[in-house]
């Protein structure tokens, strides 16, 4: 095997590898879509953080009630860039969250009926650059 091929091998694993994990991200928020549990929550605060660029983000802290009647306060882990609107501190809102482990949610706001264009992005580069790492790797082999 020549070096020119062993780079090529690598680059292809790590492509792939990348695009596997967006995948895999992905499936989760779907899996949150089709399996969450919703219920009334408590908007305590939005917590607010600053990215690299200076752009503001905030997350949501919010506390909900489950089946067994113990409490959960829980932020979101995904930031929006502009505070939602018609949404104040101390408003009651929903949230979907996953039963197996509740401190994994969303606000359905934030998460749309349909697949946002993002995931499905992330989802078509993942399966072609599955398709793509296959396909190098094999020519390597044989």
């Amino acid at each position: 095997m020549t070096i020119e091929q062993l780079g090529g091998s690598f680059v292809a694993a790590a492509t792939g590898t990348l695009c596997i994990l967006m995948a895999v991200q992905v499936m989760s928020r779907c899996r949150l879509r089709l399996r969450g549990v919703r219920t009334t929550a408590e908007l305590v605060r939005f917590r607010e953080a600053m990215e690299e660029d200076g752009h503001e983000l905030y997350y949501a802290v919010v506390t909900f009630a489950l089946p067994d009647g113990s409490e959960v306060t829980a932020e979101t882990s995904e930031a929006v860039r502009h505070l939602p609107r018609g949404i104040q501190e101390g408003d009651l809102t929903e949230v979907l969250y996953d039963p197996t482990a509740p401190s994994v949610f969303t606000l359905p706001s934030l998460l749309p009926g349909r697949l946002r264009t993002t995931e499905i992005l992330s989802l078509c580069a993942g399966c072609l650059g599955l398709a793509v790492t296959t396909w190098l790797i094999l020519a390597d082999t044989f």
